[in-house]
């Protein structure tokens, strides 16, 4: 893994993953330098932000938020989620508990894959 440069990720980026990571976490999973987002019309809260490129060649922007300790990772649309997934996990062991949401067409693998990874539902 390693930080790519702003030119090398022409397409538009959507959400594909969100989980709950402790700062240690991210630092030791993410090891890449990553850049500080302070304008509120980029990123709801400050928040820490890079262009990542995975050994398997995927890339995807990564987002922190500092507040939440929630991360969002966004993959070019053309992009193929489940395969992201799965290219993702073999670089980092995100456990499964972490991971708040996921887009509905990205499948994780299974070494982590669980049959629905979704919000508990509203009390009435």
């Amino acid at each position: 893994m390693r930080v790519a440069k702003p030119n090398e990720l022409t397409a538009h980026a959507l959400p594909v993953l969100t989980a709950s990571v402790s700062e240690a976490e991210l630092s030791k999973w993410f090891p890449v330098s990553l850049q500080q987002i302070t304008d509120p019309q980029e990123a709801p809260e400050p928040s820490k932000a890079a262009l990542i490129k995975l050994d398997a060649g995927h890339y995807f922007v990564l987002y922190y938020g500092e507040i939440s300790k929630q991360l969002m990772l966004r993959i070019p649309e053309a992009s193929d989620a489940s395969a992201f997934l799965s290219a993702l996990f073999r670089e980092v062991p995100l456990p499964r508990t972490r991971i708040l949401w996921r887009r509905e067409d990205a499948r994780l693998p299974r070494h982590i894959a669980a049959n629905r990874v979704s919000a508990p539902a509203a009390r009435r």
